[in-house]
């Protein structure tokens, strides 16, 4: 077992202790029998409770934000976010992600977005359920937590689909990834009018946000219309924004992208040598540690690199956005382009940049034009979010027009001489491969069925 996986497992173990103490907590708080001292944990009867129903939405509310820690921000090493500048051993970048390629033998990340997904499908199978059979509890359709559990399973999907090169569901056989975003929708739509009847207006935003990031994405795809994306970004307003939690309470809930990058003692990656370092940008914020190093020598570079400690992610505790009203303003520029309607597109992306105080773009001459702004715009805004590398990926599948940030970096050496360098970003890895242990314990995955999201591939 590697350190990712042992990682992964330990996350796993202190997640169930987590969500079996909340229950328990609820059930200890509604009884006066003080000589409960040690409730352990829950058995799965007691989760059909209605008092344990909102913990259970807490669970898989942080099962996604777990498993989200490390896919920001391998994949955002990947495809040039961010740059390795230390170890590659604990909070460290792999060598293989530095090289350009993911392990066909990872697990730790395919099980964790793949046990985000399942704790919150199951957690609405549970509701389903449970709630005819206990009196006088409310329908499914007017129970909120059901909203917010369909809510937080459609999120899980999107990350899924986006990441990792194809999909399973609960022991089935391979899927292509954008199952996962059909699944999504059908999530989101169950969820909105549920929350539409309980009055639970911020999930149902963040559903009808939801909505939108995989209609496009499906929409790049011939599966869904880029309108029917635009119309359902058009409900989020434009200062909405959904995160998911990160605590300080504990190492398994930090944000683990800023944890690596602290200086306590970990410098593992630098915005030195990435586009963003000589194009700055308001939203994808660095610093210059003056005479600062990372952690380790890096091999690509030939020794230690200059630290510019990315500044998007500022403590332990910062939450991570999973979607966003400014983002919803690239949709509906994404879904003009589609239209040729260049003006409309220009138009939607500058209301983001004026907010942030950077000059109009457009007009634009071409499609294309107005596609190669739109791919700047998304790598600016989405920054370490984990949304990157499934942009190249659609954008390269489906012929999309317009050129998107490459790789830019830099070739360094022992005398500190370092050049700069670009490399495509189509000749690495486009998404993670189907875990090790899929393959190793579903009988209707075989390894000859695995398809590859590298290059040619």
């Amino acid at each position: 077992m590697n350190a990712k996986d042992r990682n992964a497992r330990t996350r796993f173990l202190g997640r169930i202790g987590t969500v079996a103490l909340a229950v328990a907590t609820i059930q200890f708080a509604a009884s006066c029998d003080t000589s409960i001292t040690n409730p352990g944990g829950a058995q799965d009867e007691f989760l059909d409770s209605l008092s344990a129903h909102q913990a259970l939405v807490t669970g898989t509310r942080q099962s996604l934000s777990n498993a989200m820690d490390n896919i920001i921000y391998w994949s955002g090493a990947m495809v040039f976010e961010i740059n390795p500048a230390g170890s590659t051993d604990s909070y460290g970048i792999q060598v293989y992600i530095q090289a350009g390629y993911f392990r066909e033998d990872i697990s730790g990340d395919w099980d964790e977005i793949q046990e985000a997904r399942w704790t919150a499908e199951n957690a609405v199978d549970r509701f389903r359920r449970v709630l005819p059979e206990i009196p006088d509890a409310p329908a499914f359709g007017n129970w909120a937590p059901a909203g917010e559990a369909l809510v937080w399973g459609g999120f899980a999907n999107r990350v899924l689909g986006e990441n990792f090169c194809q999909v399973t569901f609960n022991g089935s056989g391979l899927y292509p990834h954008t199952a996962a975003f059909q699944r999504a929708d059908s999530l989101y739509r169950d969820a909105i009018p549920i929350l539409t009847a309980t009055g639970e207006d911020e999930y149902l935003t963040a559903a009808h946000a939801g909505r939108a990031q995989v209609l496009l994405l499906l929409a790049r795809y011939g599966l869904a219309s880029y309108s029917d994306a635009a119309a359902q970004a058009a409900m989020v307003p434009d200062d909405f924004v959904w995160t998911i939690p990160n605590s300080g309470q504990e190492l398994a809930q930090y944000n683990y992208i800023y944890w690596a990058n602290a200086n306590e003692p970990y410098r593992a990656h630098t915005v030195w040598g990435t586009y963003w370092e000589n194009n700055p940008d308001p939203r994808t914020p660095y610093r210059i540690a003056t005479d600062t190093t990372g952690d380790a020598g890096v091999e690509k570079f030939g020794g230690r690199v200059p630290w510019y400690p990315e500044g998007k992610n500022t403590s332990v505790d910062d939450d991570q956005n999973v979607a966003s009203g400014w983002e919803m303003r690239l949709i509906r520029a994404e879904a003009a382009l589609a239209n040729n309607d260049l003006v409309e597109a220009a138009a939607q992306m500058n209301v983001r940049r004026a907010d942030v105080g950077l000059p109009d773009l457009g007009p634009f001459a071409t499609q294309t034009e107005g596609y190669t702004a739109l791919k700047t715009e998304r790598a600016a805004e989405l920054w370490l979010e984990a949304r990157r590398m499934g942009d190249i990926r659609s954008w390269i599948d489906n012929n999309i027009p317009g050129d998107y940030i490459d790789g830019n970096y830099r070739d360094g050496n022992q005398d500190n001489q370092y050049p700069n360098k670009v490399e495509d970003l189509s000749t690495r890895d486009r998404a993670y491969w189907v875990g090790r242990n899929e393959v190793e314990t579903n009988p209707n995955v075989t390894i000859a069925q695995l398809a590859s999201c590298s290059p040619g591939g």
